[in-house]
């Protein structure tokens, strides 16, 4: 019997008319118990748009995995009705999960993000935006946090933000680089879902949990496992990396290395250690952290009330974990394991001052630098730290609880066919994967506004020349060591939403969040010129004594009224307001260039394509959960998902979105209030630990005002002998009274 309260419930219900002397009885399904629980767990810029992909493929795979029904939730995603209309509060209706009685589904969506604190935010265009410009949701909040705000590595979610000296230096509307706040958000993020973990395992010590993570949410779940280990609780039994932005990499070229100098927000607690995290983080500090997290998986121990992989179809004593059908030769038992999903074709974690595993996977050799003691020259003096060049051996370091699967759509040869060909997912390992061969542009699956400031991956030999050396045998090379599948298949990178406009490359939907996203942007309005009939206004449009043929940005009271006088005369009100930007005289006429409403552009938008990235590719198609994913979670037990009302407590603490309403605040749709999050989960939380009570609500603070909770801080503490956070440059954090080889 675990921590909270587990009271007996109806494993099956139905009616029926039963009479005397009836020669059959009624049957009642019962439901089954699930095999495990399963978190999903977005990155930056997101509110989970790929979960509904992940819930419905994994339930899928899952069901021909174990020979057993299951049933996904439910989500609103967008559709083409959508783009006719303008919804007043997009993020509290798309991408939004709903589930009923008959939902059977162990997976819990984990959502995240930051909140800027009221007096800093204003309305740009109808929207929320945070003192950066960062378009907000109504709550003044966004999922994810902003996107060019994500982290290479685990010290710099301590770090201060994003800073760029330019006004959105990406250009591009729907995902604009602006000044971002501090990252402390993440760390926030990382706590909650450790104790989501550890809530899991207080329900009953034998509970299977698997994390499936993309993007930023890789190194929110790498934190957490750590966070758990410095408890000395139990980490998750197995992790799901897709498109990780962790790298290995600290020799990032001239201009990356100059913009992360570029400083962005901060968060005040954070100002007396900021000094510890400057510079790059070294490739000991980033390899020895992934290590020491991958080994603390892999090393786990089994409790007693773990079942046992071979005894998963003993029915009674599992309550129908598996079907029939299932055989435990037919199967693998995934816990202790972490699997890392790479992309080679991902444009977004190729960018230059990032370049992860996610986009060119973990390779059997790098070099880089570690800070080592040297004795002095004099033997008698203490050693010193000194930066050393070192080759390292990832693959081999990571251990025998690591494996990588490439999803790609590039066409190679192999040992054993001459004629190139799809490279499929769960092909017999261990087997070479080259990233890169000669003549082949690796940035030509893209549109070409997605190739600029991306790193290129290394040319391999291929064939492997057997007279190099190993070093130079395995440059551009991936040793691809996820197991065998039962069926080999080829990764899906595309999806029914792809469109391939004409003279363009691969692109998406925009969807109506962010559509709304883009109407912010600098780039994101539309401007034209219109003849204006009234002559009243012709000397505002003149400049000096003649009259001007040139175009000029108008005062901003002129425009204000020249804007309020076009407006009128057209009954526009609202967001549906033009704005006059600048204006002429010419040939007899004056002339006026009108920038599109906020509500117009909003609606172009949801009409509009961007250009893919490919970043989504591997998390954001069902097959690949189907025919992968379903694969290679752990499977074991899953009764805390399977109480449901215990489910629900555990899905509403993994969604940040727990509110404490003003007084006289209208409540949002779909977003849970504080009160009533008490009273619907008072049993649990009456015995709920004070350590995850205080996380808790003091995340339903944050979400409700913008003001962090006090979170774990790069001091020293035991948690630093895991995360190591060492720069190229020798700043680092010490654990206490330890000197750091």
């Amino acid at each position: 019997m675990g921590l909270y309260p587990q009271p007996k419930r109806a494993k099956g219900k139905t009616t029926s008319v039963l009479k005397t002397k009836r020669t059959a009885n009624k049957p009642v399904d019962v439901r089954r118990r699930l095999p495990g629980n399963v978190i999903v767990i977005h990155g930056v810029n997101d509110v989970g748009t790929g979960y509904d992909a992940v819930e419905q493929g994994l339930c899928k795979g899952l069901e021909e995995r174990l020979h057993r029904t299951f049933k996904a939730g439910s989500y609103r995603m967008p559709v083409a009705a959508d783009k006719e209309k303008l919804e007043p509060d997009p993020d509290a209706v798309f991408f939004k999960r709903s589930v009923d009685e008959n939902t059977d589904s162990p997976v819990i969506p984990f959502y995240w993000g930051y909140r800027e604190l009221d007096e800093q935010t204003r309305i740009k265009r109808g929207q929320y935006v945070d003192r950066y410009g960062n378009r907000l949701d109504k709550d003044k909040s966004k999922g994810g946090g902003p996107f060019a705000n994500a982290t290479s590595n685990l010290p710099d979610m301590w770090n201060k933000g994003f800073g760029t000296v330019m006004i959105d230096v990406g250009g591009d509307a729907v995902r604009p680089l602006l000044n971002c706040p501090g990252r402390l958000y993440m760390v926030l993020a990382a706590s909650r879902l450790a104790a989501l973990i550890s809530m899991i395992r207080d329900y009953d010590d034998g509970e299977t949990v698997t994390v499936i993570a993309h993007s930023q949410g890789c190194l929110v779940t790498l934190l957490a496992q750590a966070m758990l280990a410095e408890k000395d609780l139990r980490p998750a039994d197995t992790l799901i990396l897709t498109h990780p932005p962790y790298s290995l990499v600290d020799t990032f070229s001239f201009v990356s290395k100059g913009s992360s100098h570029l400083i962005g927000g901060s968060d005040a607690v954070m100002e007396p250690h900021y000094a510890n995290l400057t510079g790059m983080q070294c490739l000991h500090a980033r390899l020895q952290t992934l290590s020491n997290i991958v080994r603390r998986i892999a090393e786990r121990k089994p409790t007693p009330a773990e079942p046992e992989f071979n005894t998963l179809n003993d029915h009674k004593k599992h309550d129908g974990i598996v079907g029939s059908k299932w055989q435990v030769s037919n199967d693998r038992d995934n816990r202790g394991k972490v699997y890392l999903y790479f992309c080679p074709q991902d444009m977004t974690v190729a960018l230059d001052n990032m370049q992860g595993i996610g986009w060119q996977g973990v390779p059997d050799y790098i070099t880089g630098t570690q800070w080592v003691l040297t004795p002095t020259t004099d033997g008698q003096s203490e050693k010193t730290l000194v930066a050393k060049e070192v080759t390292r051996n990832p693959l081999k370091e990571l251990g025998k609880g690591f494996f990588q699967r490439v999803f790609t759509n590039k066409l190679r040869t192999n040992s054993n066919a001459h004629t190139p060909a799809i490279v499929l997912v769960g092909a017999e390992s261990p087997y070479d994967y080259a990233l890169r061969i000669k003549g082949e542009d690796d940035h030509a699956h893209v549109d070409s506004s997605g190739r600029k400031l991306r790193a290129n991956l290394p040319i391999a030999t291929w064939p492997i020349d057997p007279h190099d050396k190993p070093e130079d045998q395995r440059n551009g090379i991936r040793t691809i060591t996820g197991e065998a599948l039962r069926k080999p298949v080829a990764a899906v990178l595309s999806n029914a939403n792809e469109i391939t406009p004409p003279n363009r490359g691969p692109c998406e939907e925009v969807d109506p969040i962010d559509a709304a996203i883009a109407v912010t942007s600098s780039s994101g309005l539309l401007t034209w010129w219109e003849d204006h009939p009234d002559q009243s206004i012709r000397g505002s449009a003149e400049m000096g004594s003649g009259t001007s043929t040139t175009a000029r940005i108008m005062h901003p009271e002129e425009r204000r009224k020249l804007s309020e006088l076009y407006n009128k005369q057209r009954n526009l009100k609202g967001d549906d307001q033009r704005m006059v930007l600048s204006s002429t005289y010419k040939e007899g006429k004056l002339k006026i260039q009108v920038q599109e409403s906020p509500n117009e552009a909003r609606k172009r938008w949801q009409h509009e394509v961007s250009a893919k990235s490919f970043h989504g590719s591997i998390i954001g198609n069902k097959e690949n959960h189907q025919q992968v994913t379903a694969y290679d979670i752990a499977v074991g037990q899953g009764k805390a998902s399977t109480d449901p009302m215990f489910y629900a407590y555990l899905c509403d603490v993994a969604d940040w979105r727990l509110k404490k309403p003003l007084t006289n605040e209208r409540e949002r749709p779909g977003i849970l209030s504080w009160e009533k999050f008490l009273n619907k989960h008072s049993a649990y939380w009456e015995v709920e630990s004070p350590w995850r009570k205080k996380l808790i609500e003091g995340n339903s603070k944050y979400y409700s005002s913008g003001i962090l909770p006090n979170l774990p801080l790069p001091d020293g503490s035991p948690l630093w002998d895991i995360v190591i956070a060492e720069s190229v440059t020798g700043s680092r954090v010490s654990p206490k009274n330890k000197v750091r080889p």
